[in-house]
């Protein structure tokens, strides 16, 4: 089967090149789209510590996971896939790929990577919350002393004394927009393929 391969930047470059090649939902045999975001732009939520113990008092480490690798799913905002290439542009409108997160990607599965905490979460407004949640009564000087010792490693040398509380969800963005790196079209018409890559260049 005869190939081509091609690269667009803008929503326009993209309809032209499907125009140019008469690509339409008539003259497609086979469509897949496979959309790709950045590394470690995902988290997992609410990854606390608990039951933990410093000289007697009882306290929790609030935290998240960064996911260093995530595999997202490309879906209209029904979380249908893409069978017709009209249905994706009629998603897409003129948009360009660093506003499109919210059309576009599906639910998103996230591999670990390390463990930060909840502090961290500046686009939370989480940048002002304490980490440490004390649940006994503590004495000043205690918390002092326990800050003293832990806080420049983010509490990383206390926290694997305990058991990991997971009650969030995975696959949630740091940054509200501009998370798609890419899009691939692979798309079968009349006996070629057609290997088209949307890069976003805004990044």
């Amino acid at each position: 089967m005869k190939k081509v391969e091609k690269e667009v930047y803008t929503n326009k470059e993209l309809r032209d090149i499907l125009e140019s090649y008469n690509l339409n939902d008539e003259t497609i045999d086979l469509i897949e789209i496979n959309l790709y975001i950045k590394k470690s732009a995902t988290y997992e939520t609410d990854v606390d510590f608990i039951d933990l113990d410093y000289k007697g008092y009882k306290y929790e480490v609030l935290g998240f996971l960064r996911e260093k690798y995530s595999d997202p799913e490309c879906t209209n905002v029904n979380d249908e896939y893409f069978e017709k290439i009209s249905d994706f542009l009629n998603v897409i409108q003129d948009n360009e790929l660093n506003t499109l997160d919210y059309e576009l990607i599906g639910s998103v599965n996230g591999e670990a990577e390390d463990w930060w905490p909840i502090n961290h979460l500046t686009n939370q407004m989480n940048d002002n919350t304490n980490p440490v949640k004390w649940i006994d009564e503590t004495p000043e000087n205690i918390k002092d002393e326990f800050d003293k010792n832990f806080k420049e490693n983010d509490y990383r040398d206390v926290i694997y004394d305990g058991t990991e509380n997971y009650n969030g969800e995975s696959g949630v963005f740091f940054d509200e927009l501009n998370n798609i790196t890419s899009i691939y079209f692979n798309i079968n018409s009349k006996g070629i393929n057609y290997d088209i890559k949307w890069i976003n260049d805004n990044i």
